[in-house]
């Protein structure tokens, strides 16, 4: 009788634990943490909008989708140009897709709310942004961008400088890059940077 009630009490305790552990929620990667577990904030800074110095992105706000796609093609070696070898990619190796995706989605949590419209009078910057198409992909002042492309609104101006020149040199060829070609060929070194200038100060 002793046996079967203990048989009986194992079985009820084995099936609590079993249902306990079915129920328990599954732990996410925490976004936030991990930016600052995996040194994000040494060059991007602990807003992920003050980099550590000229030519570094800031990424606070960036599309979830852009940044997550980014990261892929660094791990995946499709994306090779700027900092992505040397300093990107062994940090990027190291993290699984659910780790990635946290950070992805942290990022786009770090937007802005929209300001007021400028008064300001137009600069060339801003002009040339909308008569050479760029508006067409990444939206209103750069900062409400097609699915897959990065808002640059507020970008820094050497890092916009710098990819541009790569992707118009095809040195950057990955993700939204051979779209993006075609357009470098209405634009010249000269309003390259008026719109690097533009972009640069946006709020």
């Amino acid at each position: 009788m002793r046996n079967t009630v203990n048989r009986h009490i194992t079985v009820v305790a084995l099936a609590a634990a079993i249902g306990f552990v079915s129920q328990s929620p599954t732990f996410a990667a925490d976004g936030k943490a991990l930016f600052t577990d995996k040194g994000c904030v040494a060059c991007h800074g602990e807003d992920a909008k003050t980099p550590l110095q000229e030519g570094f992105p800031k990424l606070a706000g960036q599309s979830a989708e852009y940044a997550l796609n980014q990261m892929k093609d660094i791990k995946s070696g499709a994306r090779k140009n700027g900092q992505s070898v040397d300093v990107m990619k062994p940090i990027v190796d190291e993290l699984s897709e659910d780790e990635m995706k946290a950070l992805a989605d942290y990022l786009v949590s770090l937007r802005e709310p929209p300001t007021a419209a400028s008064t300001a009078p137009a600069v060339p910057g801003k002009t040339l942004f909308l008569s050479k198409t760029c508006v067409a992909c990444h939206g209103k002042e750069g900062k409400k961008p097609l699915p897959g492309y990065p808002a640059i609104g507020g970008q820094d101006k050497a890092y916009i400088l710098a990819q541009t020149k790569d992707i118009k040199s095809g040195a950057r060829s990955n993700g939204k890059a051979n779209a993006m070609q075609p357009v470098m060929h209405l634009v010249n070194d000269d309003e390259i940077t008026a719109i690097a200038d533009y972009l640069s100060t946006v709020k």
